[in-house]
């Protein structure tokens, strides 16, 4: 009884063990289809055929609508959407037979082929791929790019390809297909448009049936199949597809054959299609632009670019960067430049760097040390802006700042004229005229006023340097070229940029940044009238045509500047105070040119400078704008402005006076004058004339100059500015010392306010010595000039006679038939003699220089060296005898 029990037992709890495991099978598949249903679901339900489409490459346009440039990206490549239409039938059979056969049969997946894969999957142990239709691969692409192989995944695929097959046509499948996919391993192969030209350089509707069968081949692995890495693979490949089609019944046996014999290699292009680096600098510029003003970036989102690039000047500017245009002379030296519309802001070209490919380092856009260029704008027009200047204004070119500044010619001109200082780049006037504007208006100001002009001011230090170009940054071509077309269109600030207006394709958002530039054009810290007046300045001393303005003298209405930056006197490498930023920058009522010429790392760590190569900017100017003359003028000059005039005013006179009847013209100007600032005041030459200067007399003192004037009456004139109404005018009477050499160079000039004194000057040299009276505020008006000459006392001759065996003395025998004579000149502009007599006194040579050598000497004669200095007004002599043995 207990036995039956205990086998009873035993069935009951082999049958619970039974029912627990099956229903734990049961709820372990049931989990595992609803999380594989669940899965599906997720992947499945947001379809939409639209995102089946595929975004195109953008595009950019130059001004004439001519396509300047194709972005590339990993997903977009250079993407051109075609449309069934467009494509072959000789494709379409290609494509179907190598990638889906049944195609046009099936409802999106074909059974037949899942089937045979998932056998093979099975035996495989795991997914392996294959048997995907051509949309369930449009589906993968679309939906799952980097996904895993899963059953899942697997599942989502076939459900979407339904319904992808249900919303669309087998056609705009297969061509939504062919739009998407790879054809090699350039992201210039994706989409069938952008392949056909990357491999043939031709329309997909041009294409051959050798071409067909290679494109279609490429699909099932467009890596190992890309002609241009793997020709082999990519030939038999294309063979290959060429036997499906006679399998399937598209092509013959012989059309066949006679495709093979086609050379893969002989169908490619000579090179891959690339964009053209000529326009590298300026896309780069548009694309960092496009950026900033859409939020955009053209590689993710499609979109058409439309800019002001002038690909003629374009060409030649990369041509000249590149060296092609223009000869370097030096491989290290490097170029930026750039050239603008001159009334609106639109950039048409410009020079990126020699050989600059994409993304290199963008000189047209970086910021260089800008020396002289400046002037116009930095100095004289805010002095013309805040200072009431007009354009005649003179300057006393002086010693003023005590040696700290000088002018690249090391010398002082005395009172200069805003025209002049610009035109011959003086620094101290420029300097002087900078700080009176900021002591006025204050640092903040100044930099509040290049900001107004297009120039960034973010982290630059303000200081007397920055008037003659020594800044903590600098400025950058593009920079410069639009802070000259602020100045030439009359102070009117509108901000530079390449781009006319963007459109993305898929939202048909249209971005009108040219038209929202030129709405907020808007006056700069510069009125029209101080605008003009520079403008003005610079193209009456332009068309002079001195010095590198030469180079543009063939220009119409041009004006232009120069500048140089300096190595500092710390630099190493031998180039201390040495040139190293060269410019050139011009306008036209058309066009602005700014070039910015230096050597890069490389050359300045060779320790080159730009010493020699200081016209090099002017001649890359002159090219250009005599190219873009070429074209003819289109616009003029924005009109004198209401508030300016022309007047004429007296030369070095402030405040300004109009001239007197009968005054000498060289004292006379025509100058811009702001309304309300011209003269009111007419010069009398009566009144203003000083008085008659009635003796001078100098005297040397050791190698100082004592002088004695004639004391100036009224006396009161030389203490007192209120003495009359010529000091008023012109500032209280001067005592004026001229030191000059005996060709007429100034060596020294010196004001007193006393009449007689010493003058702050060490004499080495004869020299002539000019007093007169002048005024303090006015030097170039004076009296009647005495002029003293003043020589340098001689008592003897610093003079030496040596041969192979040492010094000879007077008296001396010596075996040595050469001698050596040398005299130790005494002052500048001395005349030196040195002579060899026999012992009856007939000269043998002489020589009028202060060393000499004599040979030949005959044995048993007595000779003579007789050395003579004059500075003269007195002469000295010495004479040595000597015996050869």
């Amino acid at each position: 009884m207990s036995s039956k029990k205990n086998k009873t037992q035993k069935k009951i709890n082999k049958k619970k063990v039974f029912i627990t495991l099956t229903i734990c099978i049961l709820v372990a598949l049931i989990g595992g289809v609803s999380v594989l249903a669940y899965g599906v679901y997720k992947d499945t339900e947001t379809f939409d055929a639209k995102k089946l489409l595929s975004s195109g490459a953008s595009v950019m346009y130059d001004d004439q609508g001519q396509v300047l440039y194709t972005y590339g990206s990993e997903e977009n490549g250079t993407r051109e959407n075609i449309t069934y239409e467009d494509l072959p039938q000789v494709l379409v059979d290609a494509v179907v037979a190598a990638e889906d056969s049944r195609f046009f049969e099936h409802n999106g997946f074909d059974l037949p082929r899942i089937a045979k894969a998932a056998m093979s999957n099975l035996v495989a142990g795991g997914i392996r791929g294959g048997g995907s239709t051509i949309t369930q691969q449009l589906i993968k692409k679309t939906y799952f790019p980097n996904a895993e192989k899963t059953y899942t995944r697997k599942f989502s695929e076939i459900i979407l390809a339904i319904q992808a097959d249900k919303a669309l046509s087998k056609e705009e499948i297969l061509t939504l297909y062919l739009n998407k996919i790879y054809f090699g391993r350039s992201t210039r192969s994706i989409g069938i448009s952008s392949a056909s030209r990357y491999y043939f350089d031709k329309d997909v509707s041009e294409l051959t049936l050798p071409e067909a069968a290679m494109l279609a081949g490429s699909l099932n692995s467009p890596y190992n199949y890309d002609p241009y890495y793997c020709l082999n693979n990519a030939t038999e490949r294309r063979n290959t597809i060429l036997n499906l089609m006679v399998k399937h019944g598209y092509i013959t046996q012989k059309e066949c054959d006679d495709a093979k014999n086609v050379k893969v290699e002989n169908m490619l292009c000579s090179s891959k299609i690339t964009n053209s680096s000529v326009n590298a600098a300026y896309v780069d510029i548009v694309t960092d632009e496009v950026k900033k003003r859409t939020g955009l970036d053209p590689l993710k989102t499609q979109m058409n670019i439309y800019t002001y690039c002038n690909s003629e000047t374009q060409a030649l500017a990369a041509a000249i960067g590149n060296g092609e245009k223009y000869d370097y002379s030096d491989e290290d030296m490097r170029m930026g430049g750039a050239v603008q519309s001159s009334q609106d802001g639109r950039i048409v070209a410009v020079i990126g760097g020699r050989n600059y490919n994409f993304g290199n380092y963008n000189y047209a856009t970086q910021k260089q040390q800008p020396g002289s260029s400046v002037k116009p704008f930095l100095d004289y027009g805010l002095a013309f802006e805040n200072l009431d200047w007009s354009t005649g204004h003179s300057i006393n070119d002086d010693d003023y700042y005590n040696g700290k500044f000088k002018n690249w010619d090391r010398q002082f001109h005395g009172l200069v004229t805003v025209e002049n200082a610009l035109e011959n780049s003086w620094n101290i006037p420029a300097i002087k005229t900078f700080d009176e504007v900021q002591q006025k208006i204050g640092s903040d100001k100044i930099q509040e006023a290049m900001e107004s002009i297009g120039i960034s001011m973010n982290k630059e230090n303000i200081g007397l340097a920055s008037a003659i170009g020594g800044w903590s940054y600098g400025i950058s071509p593009l920079e410069m070229a639009g802070a000259y077309a602020t100045i030439s269109n009359n102070g009117l600030y509108t901000e530079s940029h390449t781009i006319n207006y963007v459109e993305v394709v898929q939202t048909g958002e249209t971005f009108n940044i040219d038209e929202e530039i030129q709405n907020n054009a808007k006056q700069s810290a510069y009125s029209k009238a101080s605008a003009f007046m520079v403008r003005q300045v610079m193209l009456d001393y332009t068309k002079n045509g001195s010095g590198n303005y030469a180079y543009v003298s063939g220009i119409n209405n041009v004006g232009a500047k120069t500048g140089t930056s300096n190595w500092s006197s710390s630099a190493k490498n031998g180039m201390a105070g040495k040139s190293r930023d060269l410019w050139m920058s011009a306008y036209t009522s058309d066009y602005i040119c700014s070039v910015w010429m230096g050597f890069g790392k490389e050359g300045i760590d060779k320790g080159k400078t730009t010493s020699q190569y200081k016209a090099y900017p002017g001649k890359v100017v002159q090219t250009l704008l005599n190219h873009l003359q070429s074209k003819g003028s289109q616009k003029s000059y924005p009109d004198q402005p209401d508030d300016v005039e022309q007047a004429a005013m007296v030369k070095g006179i402030y405040p300004y006076v109009s001239p007197s009847e009968g005054m000498s013209e060289d004292m006379i100007i025509q100058a811009w004058f702001k309304k309300g600032t011209a003269p009111t005041q007419s010069v009398d030459s009566d009144v203003f004339n000083l008085a008659e200067l009635s003796s001078f007399d100098v005297s040397l003192s050791g190698q100082s100059i004592t002088f004695n004037f004639a004391p100036y009456n009224p006396e009161n004139a030389v203490t007192d500015e209120n003495a009359n109404d010529a000091t008023k005018t012109f500032g209280k009477v001067v005592y004026t010392v001229v030191v000059q050499d005996q060709n007429g160079q100034e060596l020294h000039r010196e004001n007193f306010s006393t009449s007689s004194g010493t003058l702050n000057y060490t004499v080495n040299q004869n020299v002539k010595v000019i007093g007169f009276y002048s005024y303090e505020r006015a030097p170039e008006r004076t009296s009647n000039q005495i002029e003293k000459d003043l020589s340098i006392n001689l008592s003897t001759v610093n003079a030496s006679l040596s041969c192979d065996s040492g010094q000879i003395n007077d008296g001396a025998t010596i075996s040595s038939t050469s001698i050596q004579a040398s005299i130790s000149v005494q002052g500048q502009g001395h005349s030196v003699t040195i002579a060899l007599y026999d012992q009856n006194g007939n000269v043998l040579s002489s020589v009028n220089h202060h060393s000499a050598t004599f040979s030949n000497l005959s044995h048993g004669r007595s000779y003579s060296i007789k050395f003579l200095e004059s500075n003269g007004s007195a002469s000295v002599e010495k004479t040595i005898h000597f015996t050869v043995s």
